[in-house]
């Protein structure tokens, strides 16, 4: 897998405006070893930080939205963020709205596979998948299910939309308008064109009135609770460029709370 994990990593510096392979499965399965792992976290850390309050989870049912979630490890850290928040919430039904059906196994089950180790063996846990794309979906008024979320989390989602950044804007209003969405969440890696993006959308929405407040996008570094297994270590991450371990994983982050 070097040659795979090496090419992925060398794209991903520069993502921005290119259209990745993930019809691939050696680029879907050079993903998994190289950043699935290290997208755990981020989301549980930046839900901690973010005071949600506590009516999202009165009904004891949280409706959950990932776009772009692929194998969608933030399924995970928002199972580890609610397991400390609300580790007697009754249910979770949680959606990956993703137009690459090559994930479908990670998403149904080796992610499921993991939840016992994440989640609060008092919260059942539904994870499904709909190969949708999230902007035409709104754009029709499809049934699909987009428009009934308490909270859309968008990780590494901005970048895949950036190069039409004004649709993107238009995305996020019309699913404010037409959803019951409570929040917002956007995780992203650390590219400053998807920073200055988020605080593009932030303003925006705040300027329309469909959000609570205005807040800008931060960036933090964390030291992944990872540890690499050894084999990887010996075959895989030998050191040189786009061959080496990650030892901490840097995002940009802003959660919205929308103005119902």
């Amino acid at each position: 897998m070097r040659k795979h994990v090496y090419r992925i990593r060398k794209l991903y510096n520069q993502p921005i405006g290119r259209t990745l392979p993930y019809d691939e499965t050696d680029f879907r399965s050079a993903y998994l070893l190289a950043y699935f792992p290290y997208y755990i976290e981020p989301l549980c850390h930046v839900l901690e930080a973010a005071n949600l309050s506590d009516s999202l989870f009165a009904t004891g049912t949280l409706k959950a939205a990932f776009f772009g979630g692929g194998p969608c490890p933030e399924a995970l850290g928002l199972a580890a963020y609610l397991r400390k928040r609300v580790p007697r919430l009754t249910r979770v039904e949680a959606t990956v709205f993703d137009r690459q059906q090559g994930w479908d196994t990670i998403q149904q089950e080796l992610v499921p596979s993991m939840l016992a180790s994440y989640k609060s063996g008092d919260t059942k846990f539904d994870l499904n998948s709909r190969s949708c794309d999230v902007i035409e979906c709104l754009a029709r008024q499809c049934t699909c299910g987009v428009a009934d979320m308490d909270i859309i989390i968008a990780q590494n989602f901005l970048t895949e939309v950036y190069p039409n950044r004004n649709r993107a804007i238009e995305t996020f209003e019309r699913l404010i308008r037409r959803s019951s969405c409570r929040y917002l969440v956007f995780v992203d890696n650390m590219y400053e064109q998807v920073k200055d993006l988020m605080n593009d959308l932030s303003c925006h929405l705040f300027e329309k009135g469909l959000t609570t407040t205005m807040p800008i996008a931060a960036t933090r570094s964390i030291l992944p609770n990872f540890r690499l297994p050894q084999v990887m270590q010996q075959h895989l991450f030998i050191g040189g460029d786009w061959l080496r371990p990650k030892y901490k994983v840097h995002f940009h982050h802003m959660v919205l709370e929308i103005a119902r």
